[in-house]
């Protein structure tokens, strides 16, 4: 059970920064659209207009500012993380953060970007790195986060092991965020190329004998872990642009709010070990 992780409290929620990420990051995704929309980039302008922030990164975001303690002067390292999230820490936190993916999918939209909103260069650099080989230097950064990257990686043990190389010796921290529950495995996580769902106890082990301690985790997101696992057997998926798929994100959106009640009384009251994800923040180990 995850409740086995919970080695102390999770920190303060009373930073004025911290208290309605979500909030401020739907807000910010909407000005990111008509910077996009001013400079000629019809397409992407209009879906950052229309979706800021899709429900399922709501959550993660939220929980991923609140749990991490960003301070300014950090140095980040975003390890395949959605870059909306990158662009407004260095902007809104002050921190400095390398944002990285294996694909140069995003280089050129969040360079534009960054000069939109007037982010230095020293506070947002974009590069394209391979989490399980980071070429950075050892004890290089304060914080490293991936949010639902991990299961896409074959070796996850050995990146981890990466991970804990590049943090500092003291005071650093891996903020991750996973899918749950092996349980819940369907044809959805097939489809988008997830090697495994994990279990508390697993992931517990995993980080430790990477060279980790966990310093708090739990599950999240009891909702979506029930329409995940209607999907999983219930309602077969074929194709992730499925219309039926679409028809449970407009309705997840829509929900949003008692979902996000929910996950309150059930996972951070409550503590039921039940969510579609688990967040767990860990430090490295001494030595």
């Amino acid at each position: 059970m995850l409740g086995a992780l919970h080695s102390s409290p999770p920190p303060s929620r009373g930073r004025g920064l911290h208290r309605r990420p979500r909030t401020r990051l739907q807000a910010y995704g909407m000005r990111l659209g008509l910077a996009l929309l001013r400079r000629r980039r019809l397409v992407r302008g209009l879906r950052y207009l229309v979706v800021p922030v899709n429900y399922w990164r709501s959550l993660e975001y939220r929980l991923a500012v609140e749990e991490s303690e960003f301070a300014g002067g950090d140095r980040v390292l975003d390890v395949g993380s959605p870059k909306l999230l990158s662009l407004w820490l260095a902007e809104r936190l002050g921190v400095s953060v390398v944002a990285t993916d294996i694909e140069p999918y995003f280089t050129a939209e969040y360079e534009l970007l960054r000069g939109a909103r007037h982010v230095p260069p020293d506070r947002l650099r974009v590069a394209v790195e391979d989490g399980r080989r980071l070429s950075f230097d050892d004890a290089s950064f304060d914080k490293v986060y991936s949010l639902s990257v991990l299961e896409h990686i074959p070796d996850d043990g050995r990146t981890l092991v990466g991970f804990r190389r590049i943090l500092a010796r003291s005071g650093g921290r891996l903020i991750l965020v996973v899918p749950a529950h092996q349980a819940l495995y369907g044809a959805m996580d097939r489809l988008a190329d997830h090697r495994r769902r994990y279990s508390g106890s697993g992931l517990r082990r995993l980080l430790e004998t990477s060279g980790f301690r966990i310093i708090h985790a739990r599950h999240f997101n009891p909702v979506g872990g029930l329409a995940w696992y209607a999907n999983a057997r219930l309602l077969p998926v074929r194709d992730l642009s499925a219309p039926v798929v679409n028809g449970q994100i407009r309705l997840f959106a829509l929900v949003l709010p008692v979902a996000r009640a929910v996950d309150w009384v059930a996972c951070r009251t409550l503590r039921i070990p039940f969510g579609q994800s688990i967040i767990a923040v860990a430090e490295p180990c001494p030595g």
